[in-house]
């Protein structure tokens, strides 16, 4: 992702505002970007043990055709612009990429179900004259149906986060509040999409690999929007209120969450039916998925930050600017040792968590991953594929588009 960034971009236009070609544009940052996309979208089908392409075409060449479809109609909004806004036409073109192998796997399933349906019918209507009463759907059907909804939440996540930052960029400069109140509703939001997915995928669909690719996932998105926040705080006291509630959560919530009388409430009340030892190796697992992306979201921000500000590509990304002589109030130095002192304090509560497992509840937090890994080796590459594209996803997010100008002179 690093290199993918500091690739310099050649700019059309040198004086500010900097115009970035499109074609470097398309076949670069947004060709790479929608390649590592629809490899996520082909691992978790094929976890799901799920071809989602045409037998006739096969894995490359479908996965080529869908690749270069999307690239076409970006191309043909570069020469017939349909949306004022660039930022919301490319994010929609990727909510659109994702969802083609989600339709040709929807298309592919509904039709052998409908021959195998026919064909069932037609030979039990030889011998039996009254009609048939409607069958119910079979259970790998609608197990199929439910992995489908799981995937859209998942998309309308990624598309939502960036419509949000798209949002809050748009409408600076904020207050301590306003950032405090940007982070944690995006969190509830965040909260509950998760919480949707993962009783989807524990309860219907059964896949442990898959509720721990998603719940990453999930993770990811709302830590790198939170990171991103930091280049537009201005004082150490809005550093301080956001990263508060983060530590409190950690170093409380989840030392409660896993007692037994927490598990016994949530049997009783909620109708969970884990047994205390499954609980507490799903409570487990999410602690450490969210250190995962705490971490992997931190350092990818602490070295784009520096990429973006001094290096070649710094007209393209004006929200890494943070200089006090282009006339706002954010500085790159104090965002740099903020987000420093902020991961420090996130190892430490993640430290005095483990701990606090591993004391009180018996319970090794590192074992289980390893435990985990060894098990389900193919969860590696699905975490892999998750961080790259989520870390695309934000700094896609970020780029100053305008091609308008481009497109003039070529006509």
């Amino acid at each position: 992702v690093l290199i993918w960034c500091s690739v310099p971009i050649p700019f059309d236009d040198s004086s500010p505002p900097s115009r970035i070609n499109f074609w470097f544009f398309l076949f670069w940052y947004y060709g790479i970007y929608n390649a590592v996309a629809l490899f996520l979208m082909t691992k978790l089908f094929s976890i799901y043990a799920l071809n989602w392409y045409p037998r006739l075409l096969g894995a490359k060449m479908t996965f080529a055709l869908f690749w270069m479809i999307s690239q076409t109609i970006g191309i043909l909004f570069y020469f017939v612009p349909i949306m004022n806004d660039e930022s919301v036409f490319w994010v929609s073109l990727t909510f659109f990429t994702m969802s083609m192998p989600v339709i040709g796997a929807l298309v592919i399933i509904h039709r052998k179900r409908m021959d195998r349906r026919h064909r069932g019918r037609s030979a039990i209507m030889r011998w039996i004259p009254t009609d048939l009463p409607r069958l119910r759907a079979p259970a790998s059907y609608r197990r199929f149906l439910w992995f489908c909804t799981a995937l859209t939440i998942a998309l309308l996540a990624l598309v939502g986060g960036e419509m949000y930052a798209y949002l809050f960029l748009s409408t600076m400069p904020h207050t301590s509040l306003d950032a405090f109140v940007y982070v944690y509703s995006w969190v509830a939001a965040i909260y509950v999409m998760d919480a949707m997915t993962d009783y989807i995928l524990y309860r219907k669909i059964r896949s442990h690999p898959l509720a721990s690719i998603f719940k990453l996932y999930f993770f990811m998105i709302y830590f790198i929007f939170y990171r991103n926040l930091f280049a537009r705080l201005r004082s150490v006291d809005q550093f301080a209120i956001v990263q508060l509630g983060s530590f409190l959560w950690v170093c409380i919530y989840y030392p409660i969450a896993m007692t037994p009388q927490v598990h016994k409430a949530l049997v009783r009340f909620i109708g969970v039916t884990l047994t205390y030892d499954e609980y507490k190796e799903k409570l487990g697992r999410s602690f450490y998925l969210r250190n995962l992306a705490e971490n992997t979201t931190m350092i990818g921000f602490l070295c784009w930050v520096n990429i973006l500000h001094f290096g070649p590509n710094r007209a393209a990304y004006p929200y890494f600017h943070m200089d006090d002589k282009d006339g706002n109030p954010y500085n790159h130095q104090l965002t740099v040792i903020a987000a420093i002192i902020i991961w420090t304090s996130e190892l430490t509560s993640a430290y005095i968590t483990r701990h606090t497992f591993k004391k009180a509840f018996n319970h090794s937090i590192t074992q289980q991953a390893v435990r985990e890994f060894e098990r389900y080796p193919e969860m590696i590459i699905g975490f892999v594929l998750v961080m790259i594209h989520v870390l695309q996803n934000i700094l896609m997010a970020l780029v100053k588009l305008d091609f308008t100008a481009n497109l003039e002179k070529v006509t």
